[in-house]
């Protein structure tokens, strides 16, 4: 995709962002849509168990827009998380049908250093999915080709594609004075 086109749906996403139930924070310092590409794991306890974990990584977080009053996001960085999740009914433990909490790693570089995020997470999973930290909100799908199928085998391995929102409120961001070791949590 473009940096043009990016630069669009980043406004166009910003704009929209109201009207779709994602209010932006008064004197938000950050804004931006972002896109994630990588693979998912989700693990059983026990063949009968309606509970898991799940972890995504390797996986690439590329977001454009703008964080603080003047540090363009310039590229890409490493995205990871882990977590739990519980089916919904009436599909198994890892049919792709899940409600799930956990915890997400990631960095966003800036013109003027990288800031390094740790953050939880939640997220809701029924063919799509809605995902949810203090940072970024937005849809996620889970593409074939898969490892598994839920019939004769759970599924374990998954492509996990998401398109974000990145808002972040100033009073939540380190100090500004060396980006490159800033730390959100």
């Amino acid at each position: 995709m473009g940096r043009t086109v990016k630069r669009i749906l980043a406004v166009l996403a910003l704009v929209v962002l109201p009207a779709i139930g994602f209010p932006t924070p008064a004197h938000a310092v950050g804004y931006g849509a972002c896109n994630i590409l990588g693979t998912i794991t989700f693990a059983e306890p026990s063949a009968l168990a309606a509970t898991g974990t799940w972890s995504i990584g390797p996986a690439i977080l590329d977001c454009q827009g703008i964080v603080g009053k003047r540090a363009r996001i310039i590229g890409r960085g490493p995205f990871r998380g882990q977590g739990t999740f519980s089916a919904l009914a009436p599909a198994g433990g890892a049919c792709l049908r899940q409600s799930g909490v956990g915890h997400v790693q990631y960095e966003i570089p800036t013109a003027t250093g990288t800031i390094k995020v740790d953050e939880t997470e939640n997220h809701t999973l029924a063919g799509a999915g809605v995902i949810d930290t203090p940072t970024l909100h937005g849809t996620f799908q889970l593409p074939p080709p898969y490892t598994g199928d839920c019939l004769t085998k759970p599924v374990t391995k998954a492509t996990f594609v998401a398109q974000l929102i990145l808002i972040r409120n100033p009073r939540e961001f380190p100090p500004s004075l060396a980006p490159q070791s800033d730390t959100l949590r």
